[in-house]
Parts: C-alpha cells; structure tokens; sequence
C-alpha cells in the first residue's frame, strides 16, 4: 500500500512540474524576474527529487511549489481544469480557422442539382412498421425519416426519436430525404481560378434579379462560363464561345438524358411570370458573361432557378467548390464531380 501511495505523490508531483513550467512560459512576461527565478529553482528542486524518487523530500518540495505559484497566480488550484480549457479554446480556434480558411460544411436544400446532388426531397421507400436495425440503416445511413409539414426542429427531432426507438410513426407525417450534406473547398480559388464545369458555391446577395426571399443565401450550381465567355443551350446541349462544354463526366451525363438527367433545357419567356427566364431563353438562347463575372446553371434543368433566369454574380462573391458528400452515405457518397 506504502509503494502505491508513493507512486501517487510522485506522479502528482511530475505533473506539478510540468503544469509550473507552462505556467511560466506563458506569464513570464508579466512576472518580476526575481518571482521567475524563484518558481524555476523550485521547480528544479522538486523534478531533480522525482528522479531520484526521493519521496520525502518530495513532499515538502511540492508543498514549497505550490505555495509560491498560489502566491504568484492565485488562481492555480486546479490545473487540470485550467489545462483542459485551454485544450477546448484552441479546439475551437482551430475548427473556426478550417471552416473559414479550408472546408465548410454545406446541407444541400432544393433539387435544382439532381440526381448529381439531392435536396430535402420526399422518399417513397419508408417502412413506418420496419425492423430497429432497418430504420437505423433508414436514419443514419441513408438519412431518410419521417417528418410532418411545417414542424418545428425540436417537434421534427422528437417524431425521429419516437420512430427510430419504437417505430412510432407521427400522425400525418411524410417520409424524407434530408439532402446531401457536402464540404465545400474553400482554400483553392485564393490560388487558380475557377474552371468550367465546377460545382461551386456562392452568395447570392449581390445577384439583384434573384426574389428578394431568396437573395442572402447560398446557392450550390455547376459553373459554365468564365469572364467574357459566350453561352449557349441547345438542348439538350451548353456550349460555350461555340463548342459543347464536355470537360468533365458530368456533361455526358446531363447530355444522355438518362438516369434522371434531362439534359439542359430552354424555357420561354414567359412560362414563369413571376420569374422569367430573362437572360437565356426560347427567344434569346445566348448570354456573354460580363467581366469579371461567372454564370452558372443547375444540373437539374427542368427544375432549376439559375443564370437562366437572373445572370450571372460577381466572382467575389464565390464561396468554393463543392468537393465531398459526407453524408448521408448513399451511392453519392464520396467526391463531387
């Protein structure tokens, strides 16, 4: 029992030494040279005493110690406290700077690019009676729940609970998809500039032919032209300064019009009075991109408010581009071409 209890306060001790040592490095600017000097004798005294596991003189050391750092830093008394917080704020700092600075968590909303990326659609395959390991499979891997029209998230939370745990499905709820979640590559445009066929991320605030409800927000769209580029549809084609756009996979299969892609698709300009395809249409299929501009359309061309309809945006208001689906883990599951 002796040999435990020595093994406690030697092992206290070392960590009293290491904890002093920080302590210093981090106020020695602030403290009076002699207070410095004292704390860094002590701190000798009581690490050479730890090696020679002198345990006695341990003791008296380390009281020595801590008396003079309470004195000097009152608030000393629990380092361990201290230690860990400090461990949290530099967590959080450095989350703050990779979000900022490198990858951004994005939630797709809408359907304007499917089938590449899915929105917050309804699902027709939910069992609301399936089996726990089922509806966990239902939750969390393909992220499809229940949820009733215009439920608050603490009401929308509380129904996925009930029905994962014992399949309770809400009165009058809809099984839903939740739209793919992605992370968005902040860093690279700092160094190259965007290329066509890209799917980018921007902010919508400066766009002044975007509806007012839906200006401030993100949109995510596959990027078409660059700076004075000519734009065209012919459907089901895109061209650009007079050649199909075919750079990446993705054209081809927007072009098959299979698999759920329709191709793209011109509209005329009237088939939606209260937001007209006002710059590439039935009438007016081409659309040069100002400078210092991009222009964007949605993979889902059918259903998509896009340059079509408003423009193109300012490359300043580019966020980056969409590079991962992290969840849900359906077959889109991985990187974003």
């Amino acid at each position: 029992m002796s040999w435990w209890n020595d093994r406690k306060v030697l092992k206290q001790a070392g960590e009293l030494v290491a904890g002093s040592r920080r302590l210093l490095r981090i106020h020695r600017d602030l403290l009076d040279p002699r207070r410095v000097q004292e704390v860094t004798q002590a701190t000798n005294d009581l690490e050479a005493a730890v090696k020679s596991r002198n345990v006695a003189s341990v003791a008296s050391l380390r009281t020595r110690l801590k008396t003079l750092l309470e004195k000097i830093l009152p608030r000393f008394d629990q380092p361990a406290i201290r230690e860990n917080v400090e461990v949290l704020l530099v967590a959080v700092i450095v989350a703050m700077a990779v979000r900022t600075f490198f990858f951004q968590p994005f939630k797709i909303p809408t359907g304007s690019m499917q089938p590449t990326l899915y929105g917050i659609v309804a699902a027709e395959d939910c069992d609301p009676h399936a089996s726990l390991l089922t509806r966990f499979k239902d939750g969390v891997v393909d992220g499809k729940w229940p949820q009733r029209p215009n439920a608050s998230m603490a009401t929308s939370l509380m129904d996925f609970l009930g029905w994962a745990s014992v399949a309770n499905w809400p009165a009058g709820a809809q099984c839903v998809f939740s739209g793919d979640h992605i992370f968005v590559d902040r860093l690279t445009y700092h160094f190259r500039k965007p290329h066509r066929g890209e799917v980018v991320v921007f902010d919508t605030t400066s766009i002044s032919d975007i509806g007012e409800g839906s200006r401030g927000k993100f949109y995510i769209k596959r990027l078409i032209g660059l700076s004075g580029d000519k734009v065209e549809i012919r459907p089901p084609y895109v061209l650009v300064n007079d050649k199909i756009l075919d750079g990446r996979p993705a054209f081809q299969r927007i072009y098959s019009r299979q698999n759920g892609y329709a191709g793209y698709v011109l509209f005329n300009p009237m088939d939606n009075a209260s937001q007209p395809p006002k710059y590439i249409n039935a009438r007016n299929p081409v659309y040069v991109v100002p400078s210092d501009h991009l222009f964007v359309l949605g993979d889902n061309s059918r259903s998509s408010l896009d340059g079509r309809f408003w423009g193109s945006f300012s490359r300043q208001a580019l966020v980056g581009r969409a590079v991962l689906v992290y969840w849900p883990f359906t077959k889109r599951f991985g990187s974003i071409d």
